[in-house]
């Protein structure tokens, strides 16, 4: 008698299998996987589905559906307060401390780490002090304890923040992180973009000199991202897409034009302020005005715009990076950008001072050292302002990659 045969086994589709998908978990849908409780208990996992990954053919990644954009929800995080008036030691012996000693930062640290520990995602906000010594060791102080516990540091009215977060290292995520740390810095200037007009030359150089050290902290928070994400490309190739590495490092170039801004213009102030009151250092603060205002103002602007495209949905990401694209593209065609306008604005401005104390038997005015070191800055901001603006084009063409090989923004 013949042997039975039944049907042949189909030859699975190694290509399908390994496609990232969402698997629905045990008792939804007739699945079978199952997340050990384990898992459930340690990061919160209640909800009725997973994102498979696989990494190659024997082994796979299982994360939450929503992790990619959970330590961007600023608003769930848990606030907590912590005054130095509360630590009996740090308040009255901080300031004759021994700088070499170890055990003065012992009770500000315990503190900073037992107030982390209940939560996964914690603002610890220290109120400044009023004693301006302490106000200075306690901000040192954070700034030393930041590398060594991990937790990015940065300024809110009032007070120093302490922000813990569980850390997911995959570059999506980081990518986000560095975007938003990114939008951190923008809107400080923005802000100061919008006051400026009201300042006078010492108000702000005061205001950028808080903004200055506000862009120092958050640009240590963006090395360390951006180094988390150097790891993370190299020690995970096979899980992780280049084009959310480039984001980040377009991220933490701009961060880095940013703070060269920020200490030019600090610098500018402080050549013009030297020479006294002149009617051309008056009109080269004007220009230092007008810069912000036009160049510096619409580069940010277009940053904004593409830095928003990670967030958006498939269809508007992808009209919008085209756009930003098809804009950048056009001005460099037709030299029309902002930044070449300010330009010829500033030339113009300066070639008519010079014929203006050309008739002069003395020096001329613009032959000082304010004025020649307050014009290079200008021209240097300038300069930076559109390299921000290639940036933006960057970070567009990048997100665009992004959402072509399949992986799309924001998802």
């Amino acid at each position: 008698m013949k042997k039975r045969r039944g049907k042949q086994p189909v030859k699975p589709d190694t290509r399908e299998a390994l496609k990232e998908r969402v698997v629905y978990l045990k008792g939804v849908q007739g699945s079978t996987m199952n997340i050990p409780i384990i898992y459930r208990r340690t990061f919160d996992w209640n909800s009725d589905s997973v994102i498979f990954h696989p990494v190659n053919r024997r082994a796979f990644v299982v994360y939450r559906a929503d992790m990619d954009q959970e330590e961007l929800h600023q608003e769930s995080y848990t606030i907590r307060e912590l005054d130095t008036d509360t630590l009996p030691w740090y308040s009255r012996g901080r300031v004759e401390a021994d700088p070499d000693d170890p055990s003065r930062l012992e009770e500000l640290r315990e503190t900073l780490v037992s107030l982390s520990l209940a939560d996964r995602y914690v603002h610890v906000d220290v109120p400044r002090p009023e004693d301006r010594k302490l106000e200075r060791c306690l901000r040192d102080d954070l700034e030393l304890l930041s590398s060594e516990l991990g937790y990015s540091y940065s300024m809110v009215t009032g007070a120093y923040r302490c922000t813990f977060v569980f850390s997911r290292y995959t570059n999506r995520q980081i990518m986000n992180r560095s975007i938003a740390v990114l939008m951190s810095a923008i809107g400080l200037l923005r802000e100061f973009i919008g006051n400026l007009l009201e300042l006078s030359l010492s108000e702000a150089g005061a205001k950028l000199e808080e903004i200055a050290y506000s862009v120092h902290m958050s640009e240590m928070n963006m090395d360390r991202i951006y180094t988390d994400a150097l790891n993370v490309l190299w020690d995970l190739p096979a899980t992780e897409e280049a084009g959310y590495f480039l984001v980040s490092q377009s991220c933490e170039r701009a961060h880095d034009e940013i703070e060269y801004l920020v200490n030019s213009s600090l610098q500018a102030l402080e050549l013009l302020d030297d020479g006294g009151k002149d009617d051309v250092l008056s009109i080269l603060y004007e220009e230092l005005i007008a810069i912000w205002r036009s160049s510096i103002g619409n580069a940010l602007d277009e940053l904004v715009k593409a830095c928003s495209i990670a967030s958006a949905d498939r269809e508007e990401a992808r009209r919008t990076s085209l756009a930003i694209m098809r804009e950048h593209r056009k001005e460099k065609e037709s030299r029309s950008s902002m930044q070449d306008r300010s330009v010829s604005s500033l030339a113009q401005k300066i070639e008519s001072l010079s014929e203006r104390n050309r008739k002069r038997t003395d020096i001329s005015l613009l032959a000082r050292k304010e004025c020649i070191g307050s014009i290079e800055l200008l021209f240097g901001m300038n300069r930076s302002a559109a390299r921000l603006s290639d940036m933006a084009n960057i970070i567009a063409s990048k997100v665009l990659y992004i959402i072509n090989s399949g992986f799309g923004a924001g998802s």
